[in-house]
């Protein structure tokens, strides 16, 4: 407490406002009375300047002067009438005059001295007055000022004072309670030593903006003893006060159930921040069945623009029939107040799975809805892959079981059942272990055993065990089983049950395959040597050692391929190959390829040699003796050349003939025909049948030449096509026109049908027609009279087909073959044999435009060509040398 009580610098304070109140009025009449006394010094020497000039009458004339100063100056004492004679004498020159001067400053002087100590007189009385007051004020707020003190004293409060932002703060009282053993002094101010966290953070939140703003605040605070504290704060000028006040009975229960409301209120506030973070939807319904409350994840789930318009519109977020669906789940669980359902649900325009939980409150609903649409689908997986699993399984031939660490049977597949003939409906009812083991001995599935109950409890001590097992069991039937019993994380066992009986009996006959095989090379007449991935020698026959001539010393110790090859270039020196051959031995490649190739060695003999990798990283290398083959060979290979040779000159000679043929051959017809035209004369019947036969045999003559001098001319691959457009329709009618006397002189008709989106196709229209006519003359030629010979077009998306039927004598099966041969001809009834070109001909253009040809004959119903051309032939080059071979 300060030295003169809470407030006390008030009596000082006020007793020096009043001083300086005092003397502000005292220096104001001093003030005035300076103005008067200059005043009348004016008066004055004006009165003693007009003097001089007049004699005036002192008393009337002063009368009015002092009266117009009423308001401002004491009355003055009037001067004696005997006197004014004296001063209204005439005064001789200037020593009047200074005389009048001082006697009027005299009196001036006399006067203010009088006005002077009037006013001071006036003011000391008035002085005494107001320190007479201000005493009485101090004593008054001196006794309210302890009576405040005695009342906080008394009420346990306690005051703490801040006179500045930086000043260390006055406390005044105390707080003291039997239940709250608060600190004293300025530990008080420790808040987070006696209040929860959360009060003492608010409070000092609260003193911070009282000091810098100014803000005034009440707050109840708990402390720490579940006690509540008042603590109000509020400004006083430059000051910031603080109340603190222990609040009791009434008071104390009011705060408590403020506090416990407000905390209900943050907590709930915190709830529904939460809730509203969740990205769940979440939604609350009054005991009407509306919803009340929602977050924000719900309202996005049904498209709502806000959370107040789907409240206000009542959007729900399942469809009828999801909520009659969860009404049927609450029916059925009317007992109890959560209900579960997963539904079906569209969410922003996308169907998903939610789990709906339903919860029944006091006073309606709440729910939230988890998407499951990933857990659907892991669980969807998880079942398609333990189905997947359990197929698996089934589909093995190892029997498999699962025990769990119960020792109860939990999976076997069907491999397990048929095995050990158990009913698959025992198995079904999850058994014992040890129940399953005894039927196996009674079935005799199990190894005989001296003592069963000790070797069934070594068996089944596996489920102590930490790593796998392995037995054997020798079954009576004879099978052999490798057991295999592996420990699970769960404390259950996996038995695998492999049939090891196949393996052991492959085994041994492996080994007799071995030596079968071993047998076999020794006998072989081939070289057969087989290195190893070390490059060294592995296995060898006597066949290799006799082919090189290679020391039994040498092979005992398993030479490296360097050494064999070394000692086997004393007969063949090619570095070459004997590096490719070590290359396929020792070689780093990536990826190992065989070696092929023959070598002729010093003494004569050819070797056909081969290097074939091995699976297991081993090369294997043959010598094969070939030199008869080659000698044949190279016979052979003379012949050929001087068959080629003389088919060269047939093909040269056929040409020249043919070339020289074509000039004569012209000439006849030139000239028979100009007979036949009765140009030198008229010709009679025998001589104009002479002449007609003269012109046919040559033109059979000169086609068959043409004929021949083409397929030269394919032969020898210089037959060029001239590509244009070509129209089927004409190519057709052109090759039936110059057919016209053959079909007339046999009444044939010719049945055309051509394909509507024929079109035309890239060709030589020569050849093609050609074609035709080759085809169409040789179905007349095998054509009965007054018969019919059909040509069907047709357009597919990439070729076009002609297609010639004659309803003649057919061909043969065993002539089909060979019906595009060249000189290949068959009599025609009882006309002659034709010169076997015509098919060969058109296979040969056919296929230069790269097109293909196909006959089909039945003999005795007629027979059918069919030549494909492209729509776009391919390139010269290949269709040349495909029509030539």
């Amino acid at each position: 407490m300060p030295k003169n009580g809470l407030f006390g610098d008030t009596k000082k304070k006020y007793c020096l406002t009043s001083s300086k109140t005092c003397l502000s009025k005292a220096g104001r009449s001093i003030l005035s009375l300076q103005a008067v006394f200059l005043s009348s010094i004016f008066c004055v020497i004006s009165y003693a300047a007009s003097a001089q000039n007049a004699t005036v009458d002192l008393v009337g004339d002063s009368t009015p002067a002092i009266g117009s100063e009423e308001s401002l100056l004491p009355m003055i004492p009037d001067i004696p009438l005997d006197l004014a004679p004296a001063f209204t004498a005439p005064l001789p020159g200037e020593l009047a005059m200074s005389e009048l001067l001082i006697l009027s400053l005299f009196c001036a002087l006399i006067i203010f001295s009088l006005l002077t100590g009037w006013a001071f007189m006036r003011e000391k009385r008035r002085g005494r007055g107001y320190l007479l007051a201000a005493n009485t004020a101090l004593q008054t707020l001196q006794a309210r000022l302890d009576q405040s003190e005695s009342l906080l004293n008394a009420s346990d409060q306690l005051m703490v004072i801040w006179n500045g932002p930086s000043s260390t703060p006055e406390i005044s009282g105390s707080l003291a309670n039997e239940g709250d053993q608060l600190p004293q002094g300025t530990g008080i101010l420790a808040f987070g030593n006696w209040l929860h966290i959360e009060c003492a953070q608010q409070v000092e939140q609260a003193i911070d903006m009282l000091r810098t703003t100014g803000q005034r605040f009440v707050l109840n605070a708990e402390t720490l003893s579940g006690g509540f504290v008042e603590i109000k704060g509020s400004v006083s000028g430059s000051r910031a006060l603080m109340q603190l006040r222990i609040l009791q009975g009434d008071d104390q229960d009011r705060a408590r159930l403020t506090y416990e409301a407000n905390r209900q209120a943050n907590e709930l506030a915190r709830l529904k921040h939460l809730l509203d973070a969740v990205p769940m939807p979440i939604w609350s319904r009054d005991d009407e069945g509306r919803l009340s409350w929602i977050n924000q994840a719900y309202s996005q789930a049904v498209e709502g623009e806000s959370i107040d318009a789907v409240l206000q519109s009542q959007i729900e977020l399942l469809d009828q029939r999801g909520r009659d669906a969860m009404q049927q789940a609450q029916s059925l669980h009317a007992d109890d107040d959560v209900t579960v359902s997963r539904q079906p649900v569209i969410v922003a325009g996308k169907r998903q799975i939610f789990d709906i939980v339903d919860i029944d409150a006091q006073s309606g609903t709440v729910g939230i809805a988890t998407d499951a649409s990933e857990v659907e689908a892991a669980e969807k997986a998880l079942e398609r892959m333990q189905a997947f699993h359990a197929n698996t399984m089934d589909q093995l031939t190892t029997p498999v079981a699962i025990f769990d660490s119960t020792q109860q049977l939990q999976y076997f597949n069907a491999a397990y059942s048929a095995q050990f003939k158990l009913d698959p409906s025992f198995l079904e009812s999850h058994p014992q272990e040890s129940a399953i083991l005894d039927r196996l001995r009674t079935n005799r599935s199990l190894p005989e055993q001296a003592d069963y109950q000790s070797w069934k409890a070594d068996f089944m001590s596996s489920y102590r065990d930490v790593d796998a097992k392995e037995h054997w069991w020798y079954l009576p039937d004879g099978q052999s089983l490798r057991v295999i019993s592996a420990p699970n994380p769960d404390g259950g066992v996996t038995y695998l049950f492999e049939n090891v009986t196949e393996r052991l009996d492959l085994e041994k006959r492996y080994n007799a395959l071995i030596r079968m095989q071993s047998e076999t090379l020794d006998h072989l007449n081939d070289g057969v040597v087989v290195f190893g991935t070390d490059g060294r020698m592995r296995v060898s026959n006597p066949a290799f050692t006799r082919l090189w001539d290679i020391p039994s010393d040498l092979l005992k110790d398993q030479p490296h391929v360097a050494a064999v090859v070394e000692w086997c270039r004393r007969k063949f020196g090619d570095e070459t190959v004997w590096s490719k051959l070590k290359g396929s031995v020792v070689g780093l490649e990536d990826k190992r390829e065989g070696v092929v190739g023959q070598m002729e060695c010093l003494d004569g003999r050819f070797l056909d040699y081969a290097a074939i990798p091995l699976p297991d990283g081993a090369t294997m290398i043959t010598f094969v003796d070939v030199t008869d083959n080659v000698t044949v060979e190279r016979g052979l290979q003379d012949r050929n050349e001087a068959l080629l040779a003389a088919d060269q000159l047939k093909n040269t000679f056929i040409q020249h003939v043919s070339y020289e043929l074509r000039s004569p051959l012209t000439n006849i017809i030139g000239f028979t025909e100009l007979l036949t035209s009765e140009a030198f004369g008229s010709l009679n019947d025998r001589q104009r049948e002479y002449t007609d036969h003269i012109m046919t045999s040559s033109s059979s003559l000169l086609a068959i030449v043409n004929d021949i001098l083409d397929l030269a001319t394919i032969d020898a691959g210089i037959m060029a096509l001239e590509l244009g457009q070509v129209d089927p329709v004409d190519s057709i009618r052109a090759a039936a026109e110059g057919l016209q006397d053959r079909l007339t002189e046999k009444d044939i008709r010719l049945d055309i049908s051509v394909a509507e989106n024929m079109g035309e196709f890239v060709g030589d229209q020569k050849r093609v027609r050609q074609v035709l006519f080759n085809l169409i003359s040789n179905a007349i030629a095998f054509s009965d009279e007054k018969s019919e010979i059909s040509i069907v077009a047709d357009r597919n998306d990439d070729s076009i087909s002609f297609a010639v039927q004659d309803h003649g004598c057919g061909m043969p099966a065993s002539y089909q073959t060979t019906a595009f041969d060249r000189f290949e001809s068959r009599k025609a009834g009882p006309s002659r044999r034709g010169a076997g070109l015509g098919l060969s001909i058109v296979k040969s253009f056919v296929e230069l435009h790269g097109g293909t040809i196909s006959v089909e004959s039945n003999e005795g119903s007629g027979t059918q060509v069919t030549c494909v051309f492209p729509i776009e032939p391919k390139t010269a080059t290949n269709a040349s040398t495909q029509a030539a071979e």
